[in-house]
């Protein structure tokens, strides 16, 4: 058995070589182990001794991450400030065979399929994650826009809504959005854009999703917002959208992870398919950096959090979209924005956790707090990216309707 005094010399020795990320230990007999000259940034609260081997043994992402989902561990205070730790015991204690998932865990892990990303695999992983009801993303996201994908923070005091604002405004004007446009929008969340590009701009607007409690907020939305007549929205996977009448511009804002790699040539060449000669293309979505195997973070975040989630690599981005007949206009890195965003959301998550807990349970809280956590942590380092990609579906001898200079 693991014991305090094991413990106790194994955090004295953490404690000297992560001085600039203070941290106390509270275990579960009552007994509390602070660093010297530092005020704690979080405290590592130990609430089962058994689980201490197990860390130990295999402190890898999903034996960390089991043990908190589980309650075995809890954080208290600035989670973005454990990762250090984490990262320290892996290096200490690294196991590349972290064992099977402990069946308590099951109802917040979707189980393993032998085919990921069939039209019928993907409505289950979306709906893992997405289906949980409105009310959770409610409490998350921002109240203008719900926004679930990157926002653009163009000062320090933009307020997240004015953050997603912002993206909505840059992504709608990198295709040059103009009034009557026919706008298709792949992976429409809770219809911030579309809301924006209807009423604002004054374009036709097709939204299609494969989240039911998406669609049913959407479809309110435009109906109080006097837009159904301008905007359609419909339960539809990206494969099987009505190609009958072309649209001027495709947007879509952090669906492309959902795809998988094996199915990039099939997403690219749907979305040329759908476009008018001429047609534009803004694409936002993550990237594995190059140099990156697929890590045992990802897997776990896959297990639990965003099921069949996947970050291809810029160069598939790249071999995708010419394949698919497209040609590459501009891309634009925003991995700091998206880290900040994760931090909002991170925040409101923690702000509003009595509600999340009392209507989805601590282990769905839990997962969360972790899914933001990491998601910040690793889009700063730059161990992940995010791409604005502007892909232009060439028309002939005529040149793409776009500024010869980047306006954003």
């Amino acid at each position: 058995m693991f014991t305090p005094e094991m413990l106790t010399a194994t955090l004295q020795q953490a404690f000297a070589l992560l001085p600039d990320h203070p941290f106390a230990v509270e275990l579960w007999d009552g007994q509390r182990v602070m660093p010297e000259g530092a005020d704690p940034k979080f405290t590592l609260c130990i609430r089962n001794p058994d689980v201490l081997a197990k860390v130990i043994a295999a402190p890898g992402w999903s034996a960390l991450g089991e043990a908190y989902l589980g309650g075995d561990i809890d954080i208290e205070g600035d989670i973005l400030a454990a990762y250090p730790l984490a990262e320290y015991l892996q290096e200490q204690f690294g196991d590349e065979n972290p064992g099977e998932a402990p069946e308590t865990l099951a109802d917040v892990r979707l189980e393993a399929a032998p085919q990921t990303h069939t039209p019928e695999r993907d409505k289950d992983a979306i709906a893992h994650h997405y289906d949980q009801g409105n009310r959770m993303f409610e409490l998350i996201t921002d109240a203008g826009t719900m926004g679930y994908s990157c926002a653009c923070f163009y000062s320090d005091d933009d307020t997240l809504e004015q953050a997603q604002r912002n993206k909505l405004e840059r992504a709608a004007g990198k295709v040059d959005v103009q009034p009557g446009d026919r706008v298709l929008d792949i992976g429409c969340g809770w219809g911030g854009l579309l809301k924006y590009v209807a009423g604002d701009l004054g374009a036709r607007a097709v939204g299609v999703t494969i989240a039911e409690e998406q669609l049913k907020h959407c479809r309110e939305l435009m109906e109080e917002e006097g837009l159904s007549d301008k905007v359609s929205v419909s339960l539809c996977d990206y494969r099987d959208i009505d190609g009958s009448e072309p649209f001027d511009k495709i947007i879509s804002l952090g669906m492309v992870e959902h795809v998988g790699p094996a199915n990039l040539g099939i997403y690219f060449k749907k979305a040329f398919e759908l476009l008018k000669p001429g047609g534009l293309f803004m694409l936002q979505g993550l990237s594995s950096r190059i140099d990156e195997e697929r890590a045992e973070v990802t897997d776990f975040a896959s297990d639990y959090l965003f099921p069949d989630a996947s970050m291809p690599y810029f160069v598939d981005y790249a071999q995708a979209i010419q394949e698919a007949g497209f040609e590459i206009r501009d891309v634009e890195n925003l991995r700091e924005h998206y880290g900040w965003t994760h931090e909002r959301w991170l925040r409101n998550l923690e702000k509003n956790k009595d509600q999340v807990v009392a209507e989805f349970g601590e282990k769905r809280f839990r997962a969360m707090r972790i899914m933001f956590s990491y998601s910040n942590r690793y889009l700063l380092a730059g161990t992940v990216n995010l791409f604005q990609w502007v892909l232009w579906k060439p028309d002939g001898a005529e040149r793409p309707a776009l500024p010869y200079r980047r306006r954003w």
